[in-house]
């Protein structure tokens, strides 16, 4: 995708203090090999879509010295490909924060939120597409699918988190160019230059406030003044 130019469009990123450390330290962001995020529909060939390939599987000539592979099996094994050598950085497109990602990705109080824009995050990715995910049901459409097709689409129930994807693709149809064994590759971030706002869990303790403000000063002391409480954190007036 390619926002406006300059789109100030908020995006977010919920991570535990483990992983918030690790991206100041490291300046580098960290993209998940797909099959390891935790959903098995991730990159999934699925009812009409299925068919379509299924159908048009083309035949393999019969003076072939190997074994003809039938489509199910082509599926499969280009499908577990993609799965293996494609890597992603998830984010959240919303103007506010979100109490989901919150209680899902940060699954202790000690969890921390950045906000940046979609200039910036175009700008960070070096050069890598970036994907707005689309919520629906599986293989809806009879349609030749593609790895950012594939990439880019979930089922319903995830419509919450309004994500948008970083996405490097170490495949090329058939063919790997990784080794389909490691579980994630990195990018050069800076933080302080993509940064906006740094949120601290709505439920943690002062304590633990002081902490991220102490290692953003030294990891990213461009940063000290953008470490704030979670919006959530916000009480009424009476």
């Amino acid at each position: 995708m390619s926002g406006r130019p300059g789109d100030q469009t908020k995006v977010w990123r919920y991570f535990s203090f483990a992983r918030f450390s690790w991206l100041l330290q490291r300046k580098q962001l960290w993209l998940s090999r797909a099959d390891l995020l935790g959903d098995p529909w991730e990159i999934a060939l699925a009812g009409k879509q299925l068919e379509h390939v299924v159908r048009y599987h083309p035949i393999s000539p019969i003076t072939e010295p190997v074994r003809p592979e039938g489509a199910m099996d082509r599926s499969r094994r280009v499908i577990k490909l993609w799965r293996q050598n494609t890597f992603v950085s998830c984010w959240c497109c919303l103007d506010h924060e979100s109490h989901a990602l919150w209680r899902i990705y940060c699954a202790s109080v000690e969890g921390v939120a950045i906000q940046t824009t979609l200039a910036k995050l175009e700008e960070s990715a070096n050069g890598l597409p970036i994907h707005r995910v689309t919520y629906g049901t599986p293989g809806s459409t009879a349609q030749t699918p593609t790895l950012p097709d594939l990439v880019s689409k979930k089922r319903p129930m995830f419509a919450y988190e309004q994500e948008l994807r970083i996405v490097l693709s170490e495949v090329d149809e058939e063919h790997a160019w990784g080794d389909g064994a490691t579980i994630a590759r990195v990018i050069e971030w800076d933080p302080e230059t993509y940064i906006q706002s740094i949120r601290v869990h709505p439920e943690a303790d002062e304590s633990f406030m002081e902490v991220v403000s102490a290692t953003v000063a030294n990891y990213a002391p461009a940063l000290k003044g953008s470490v704030a409480w979670s919006d959530m954190n916000a009480r009424p007036p009476i």
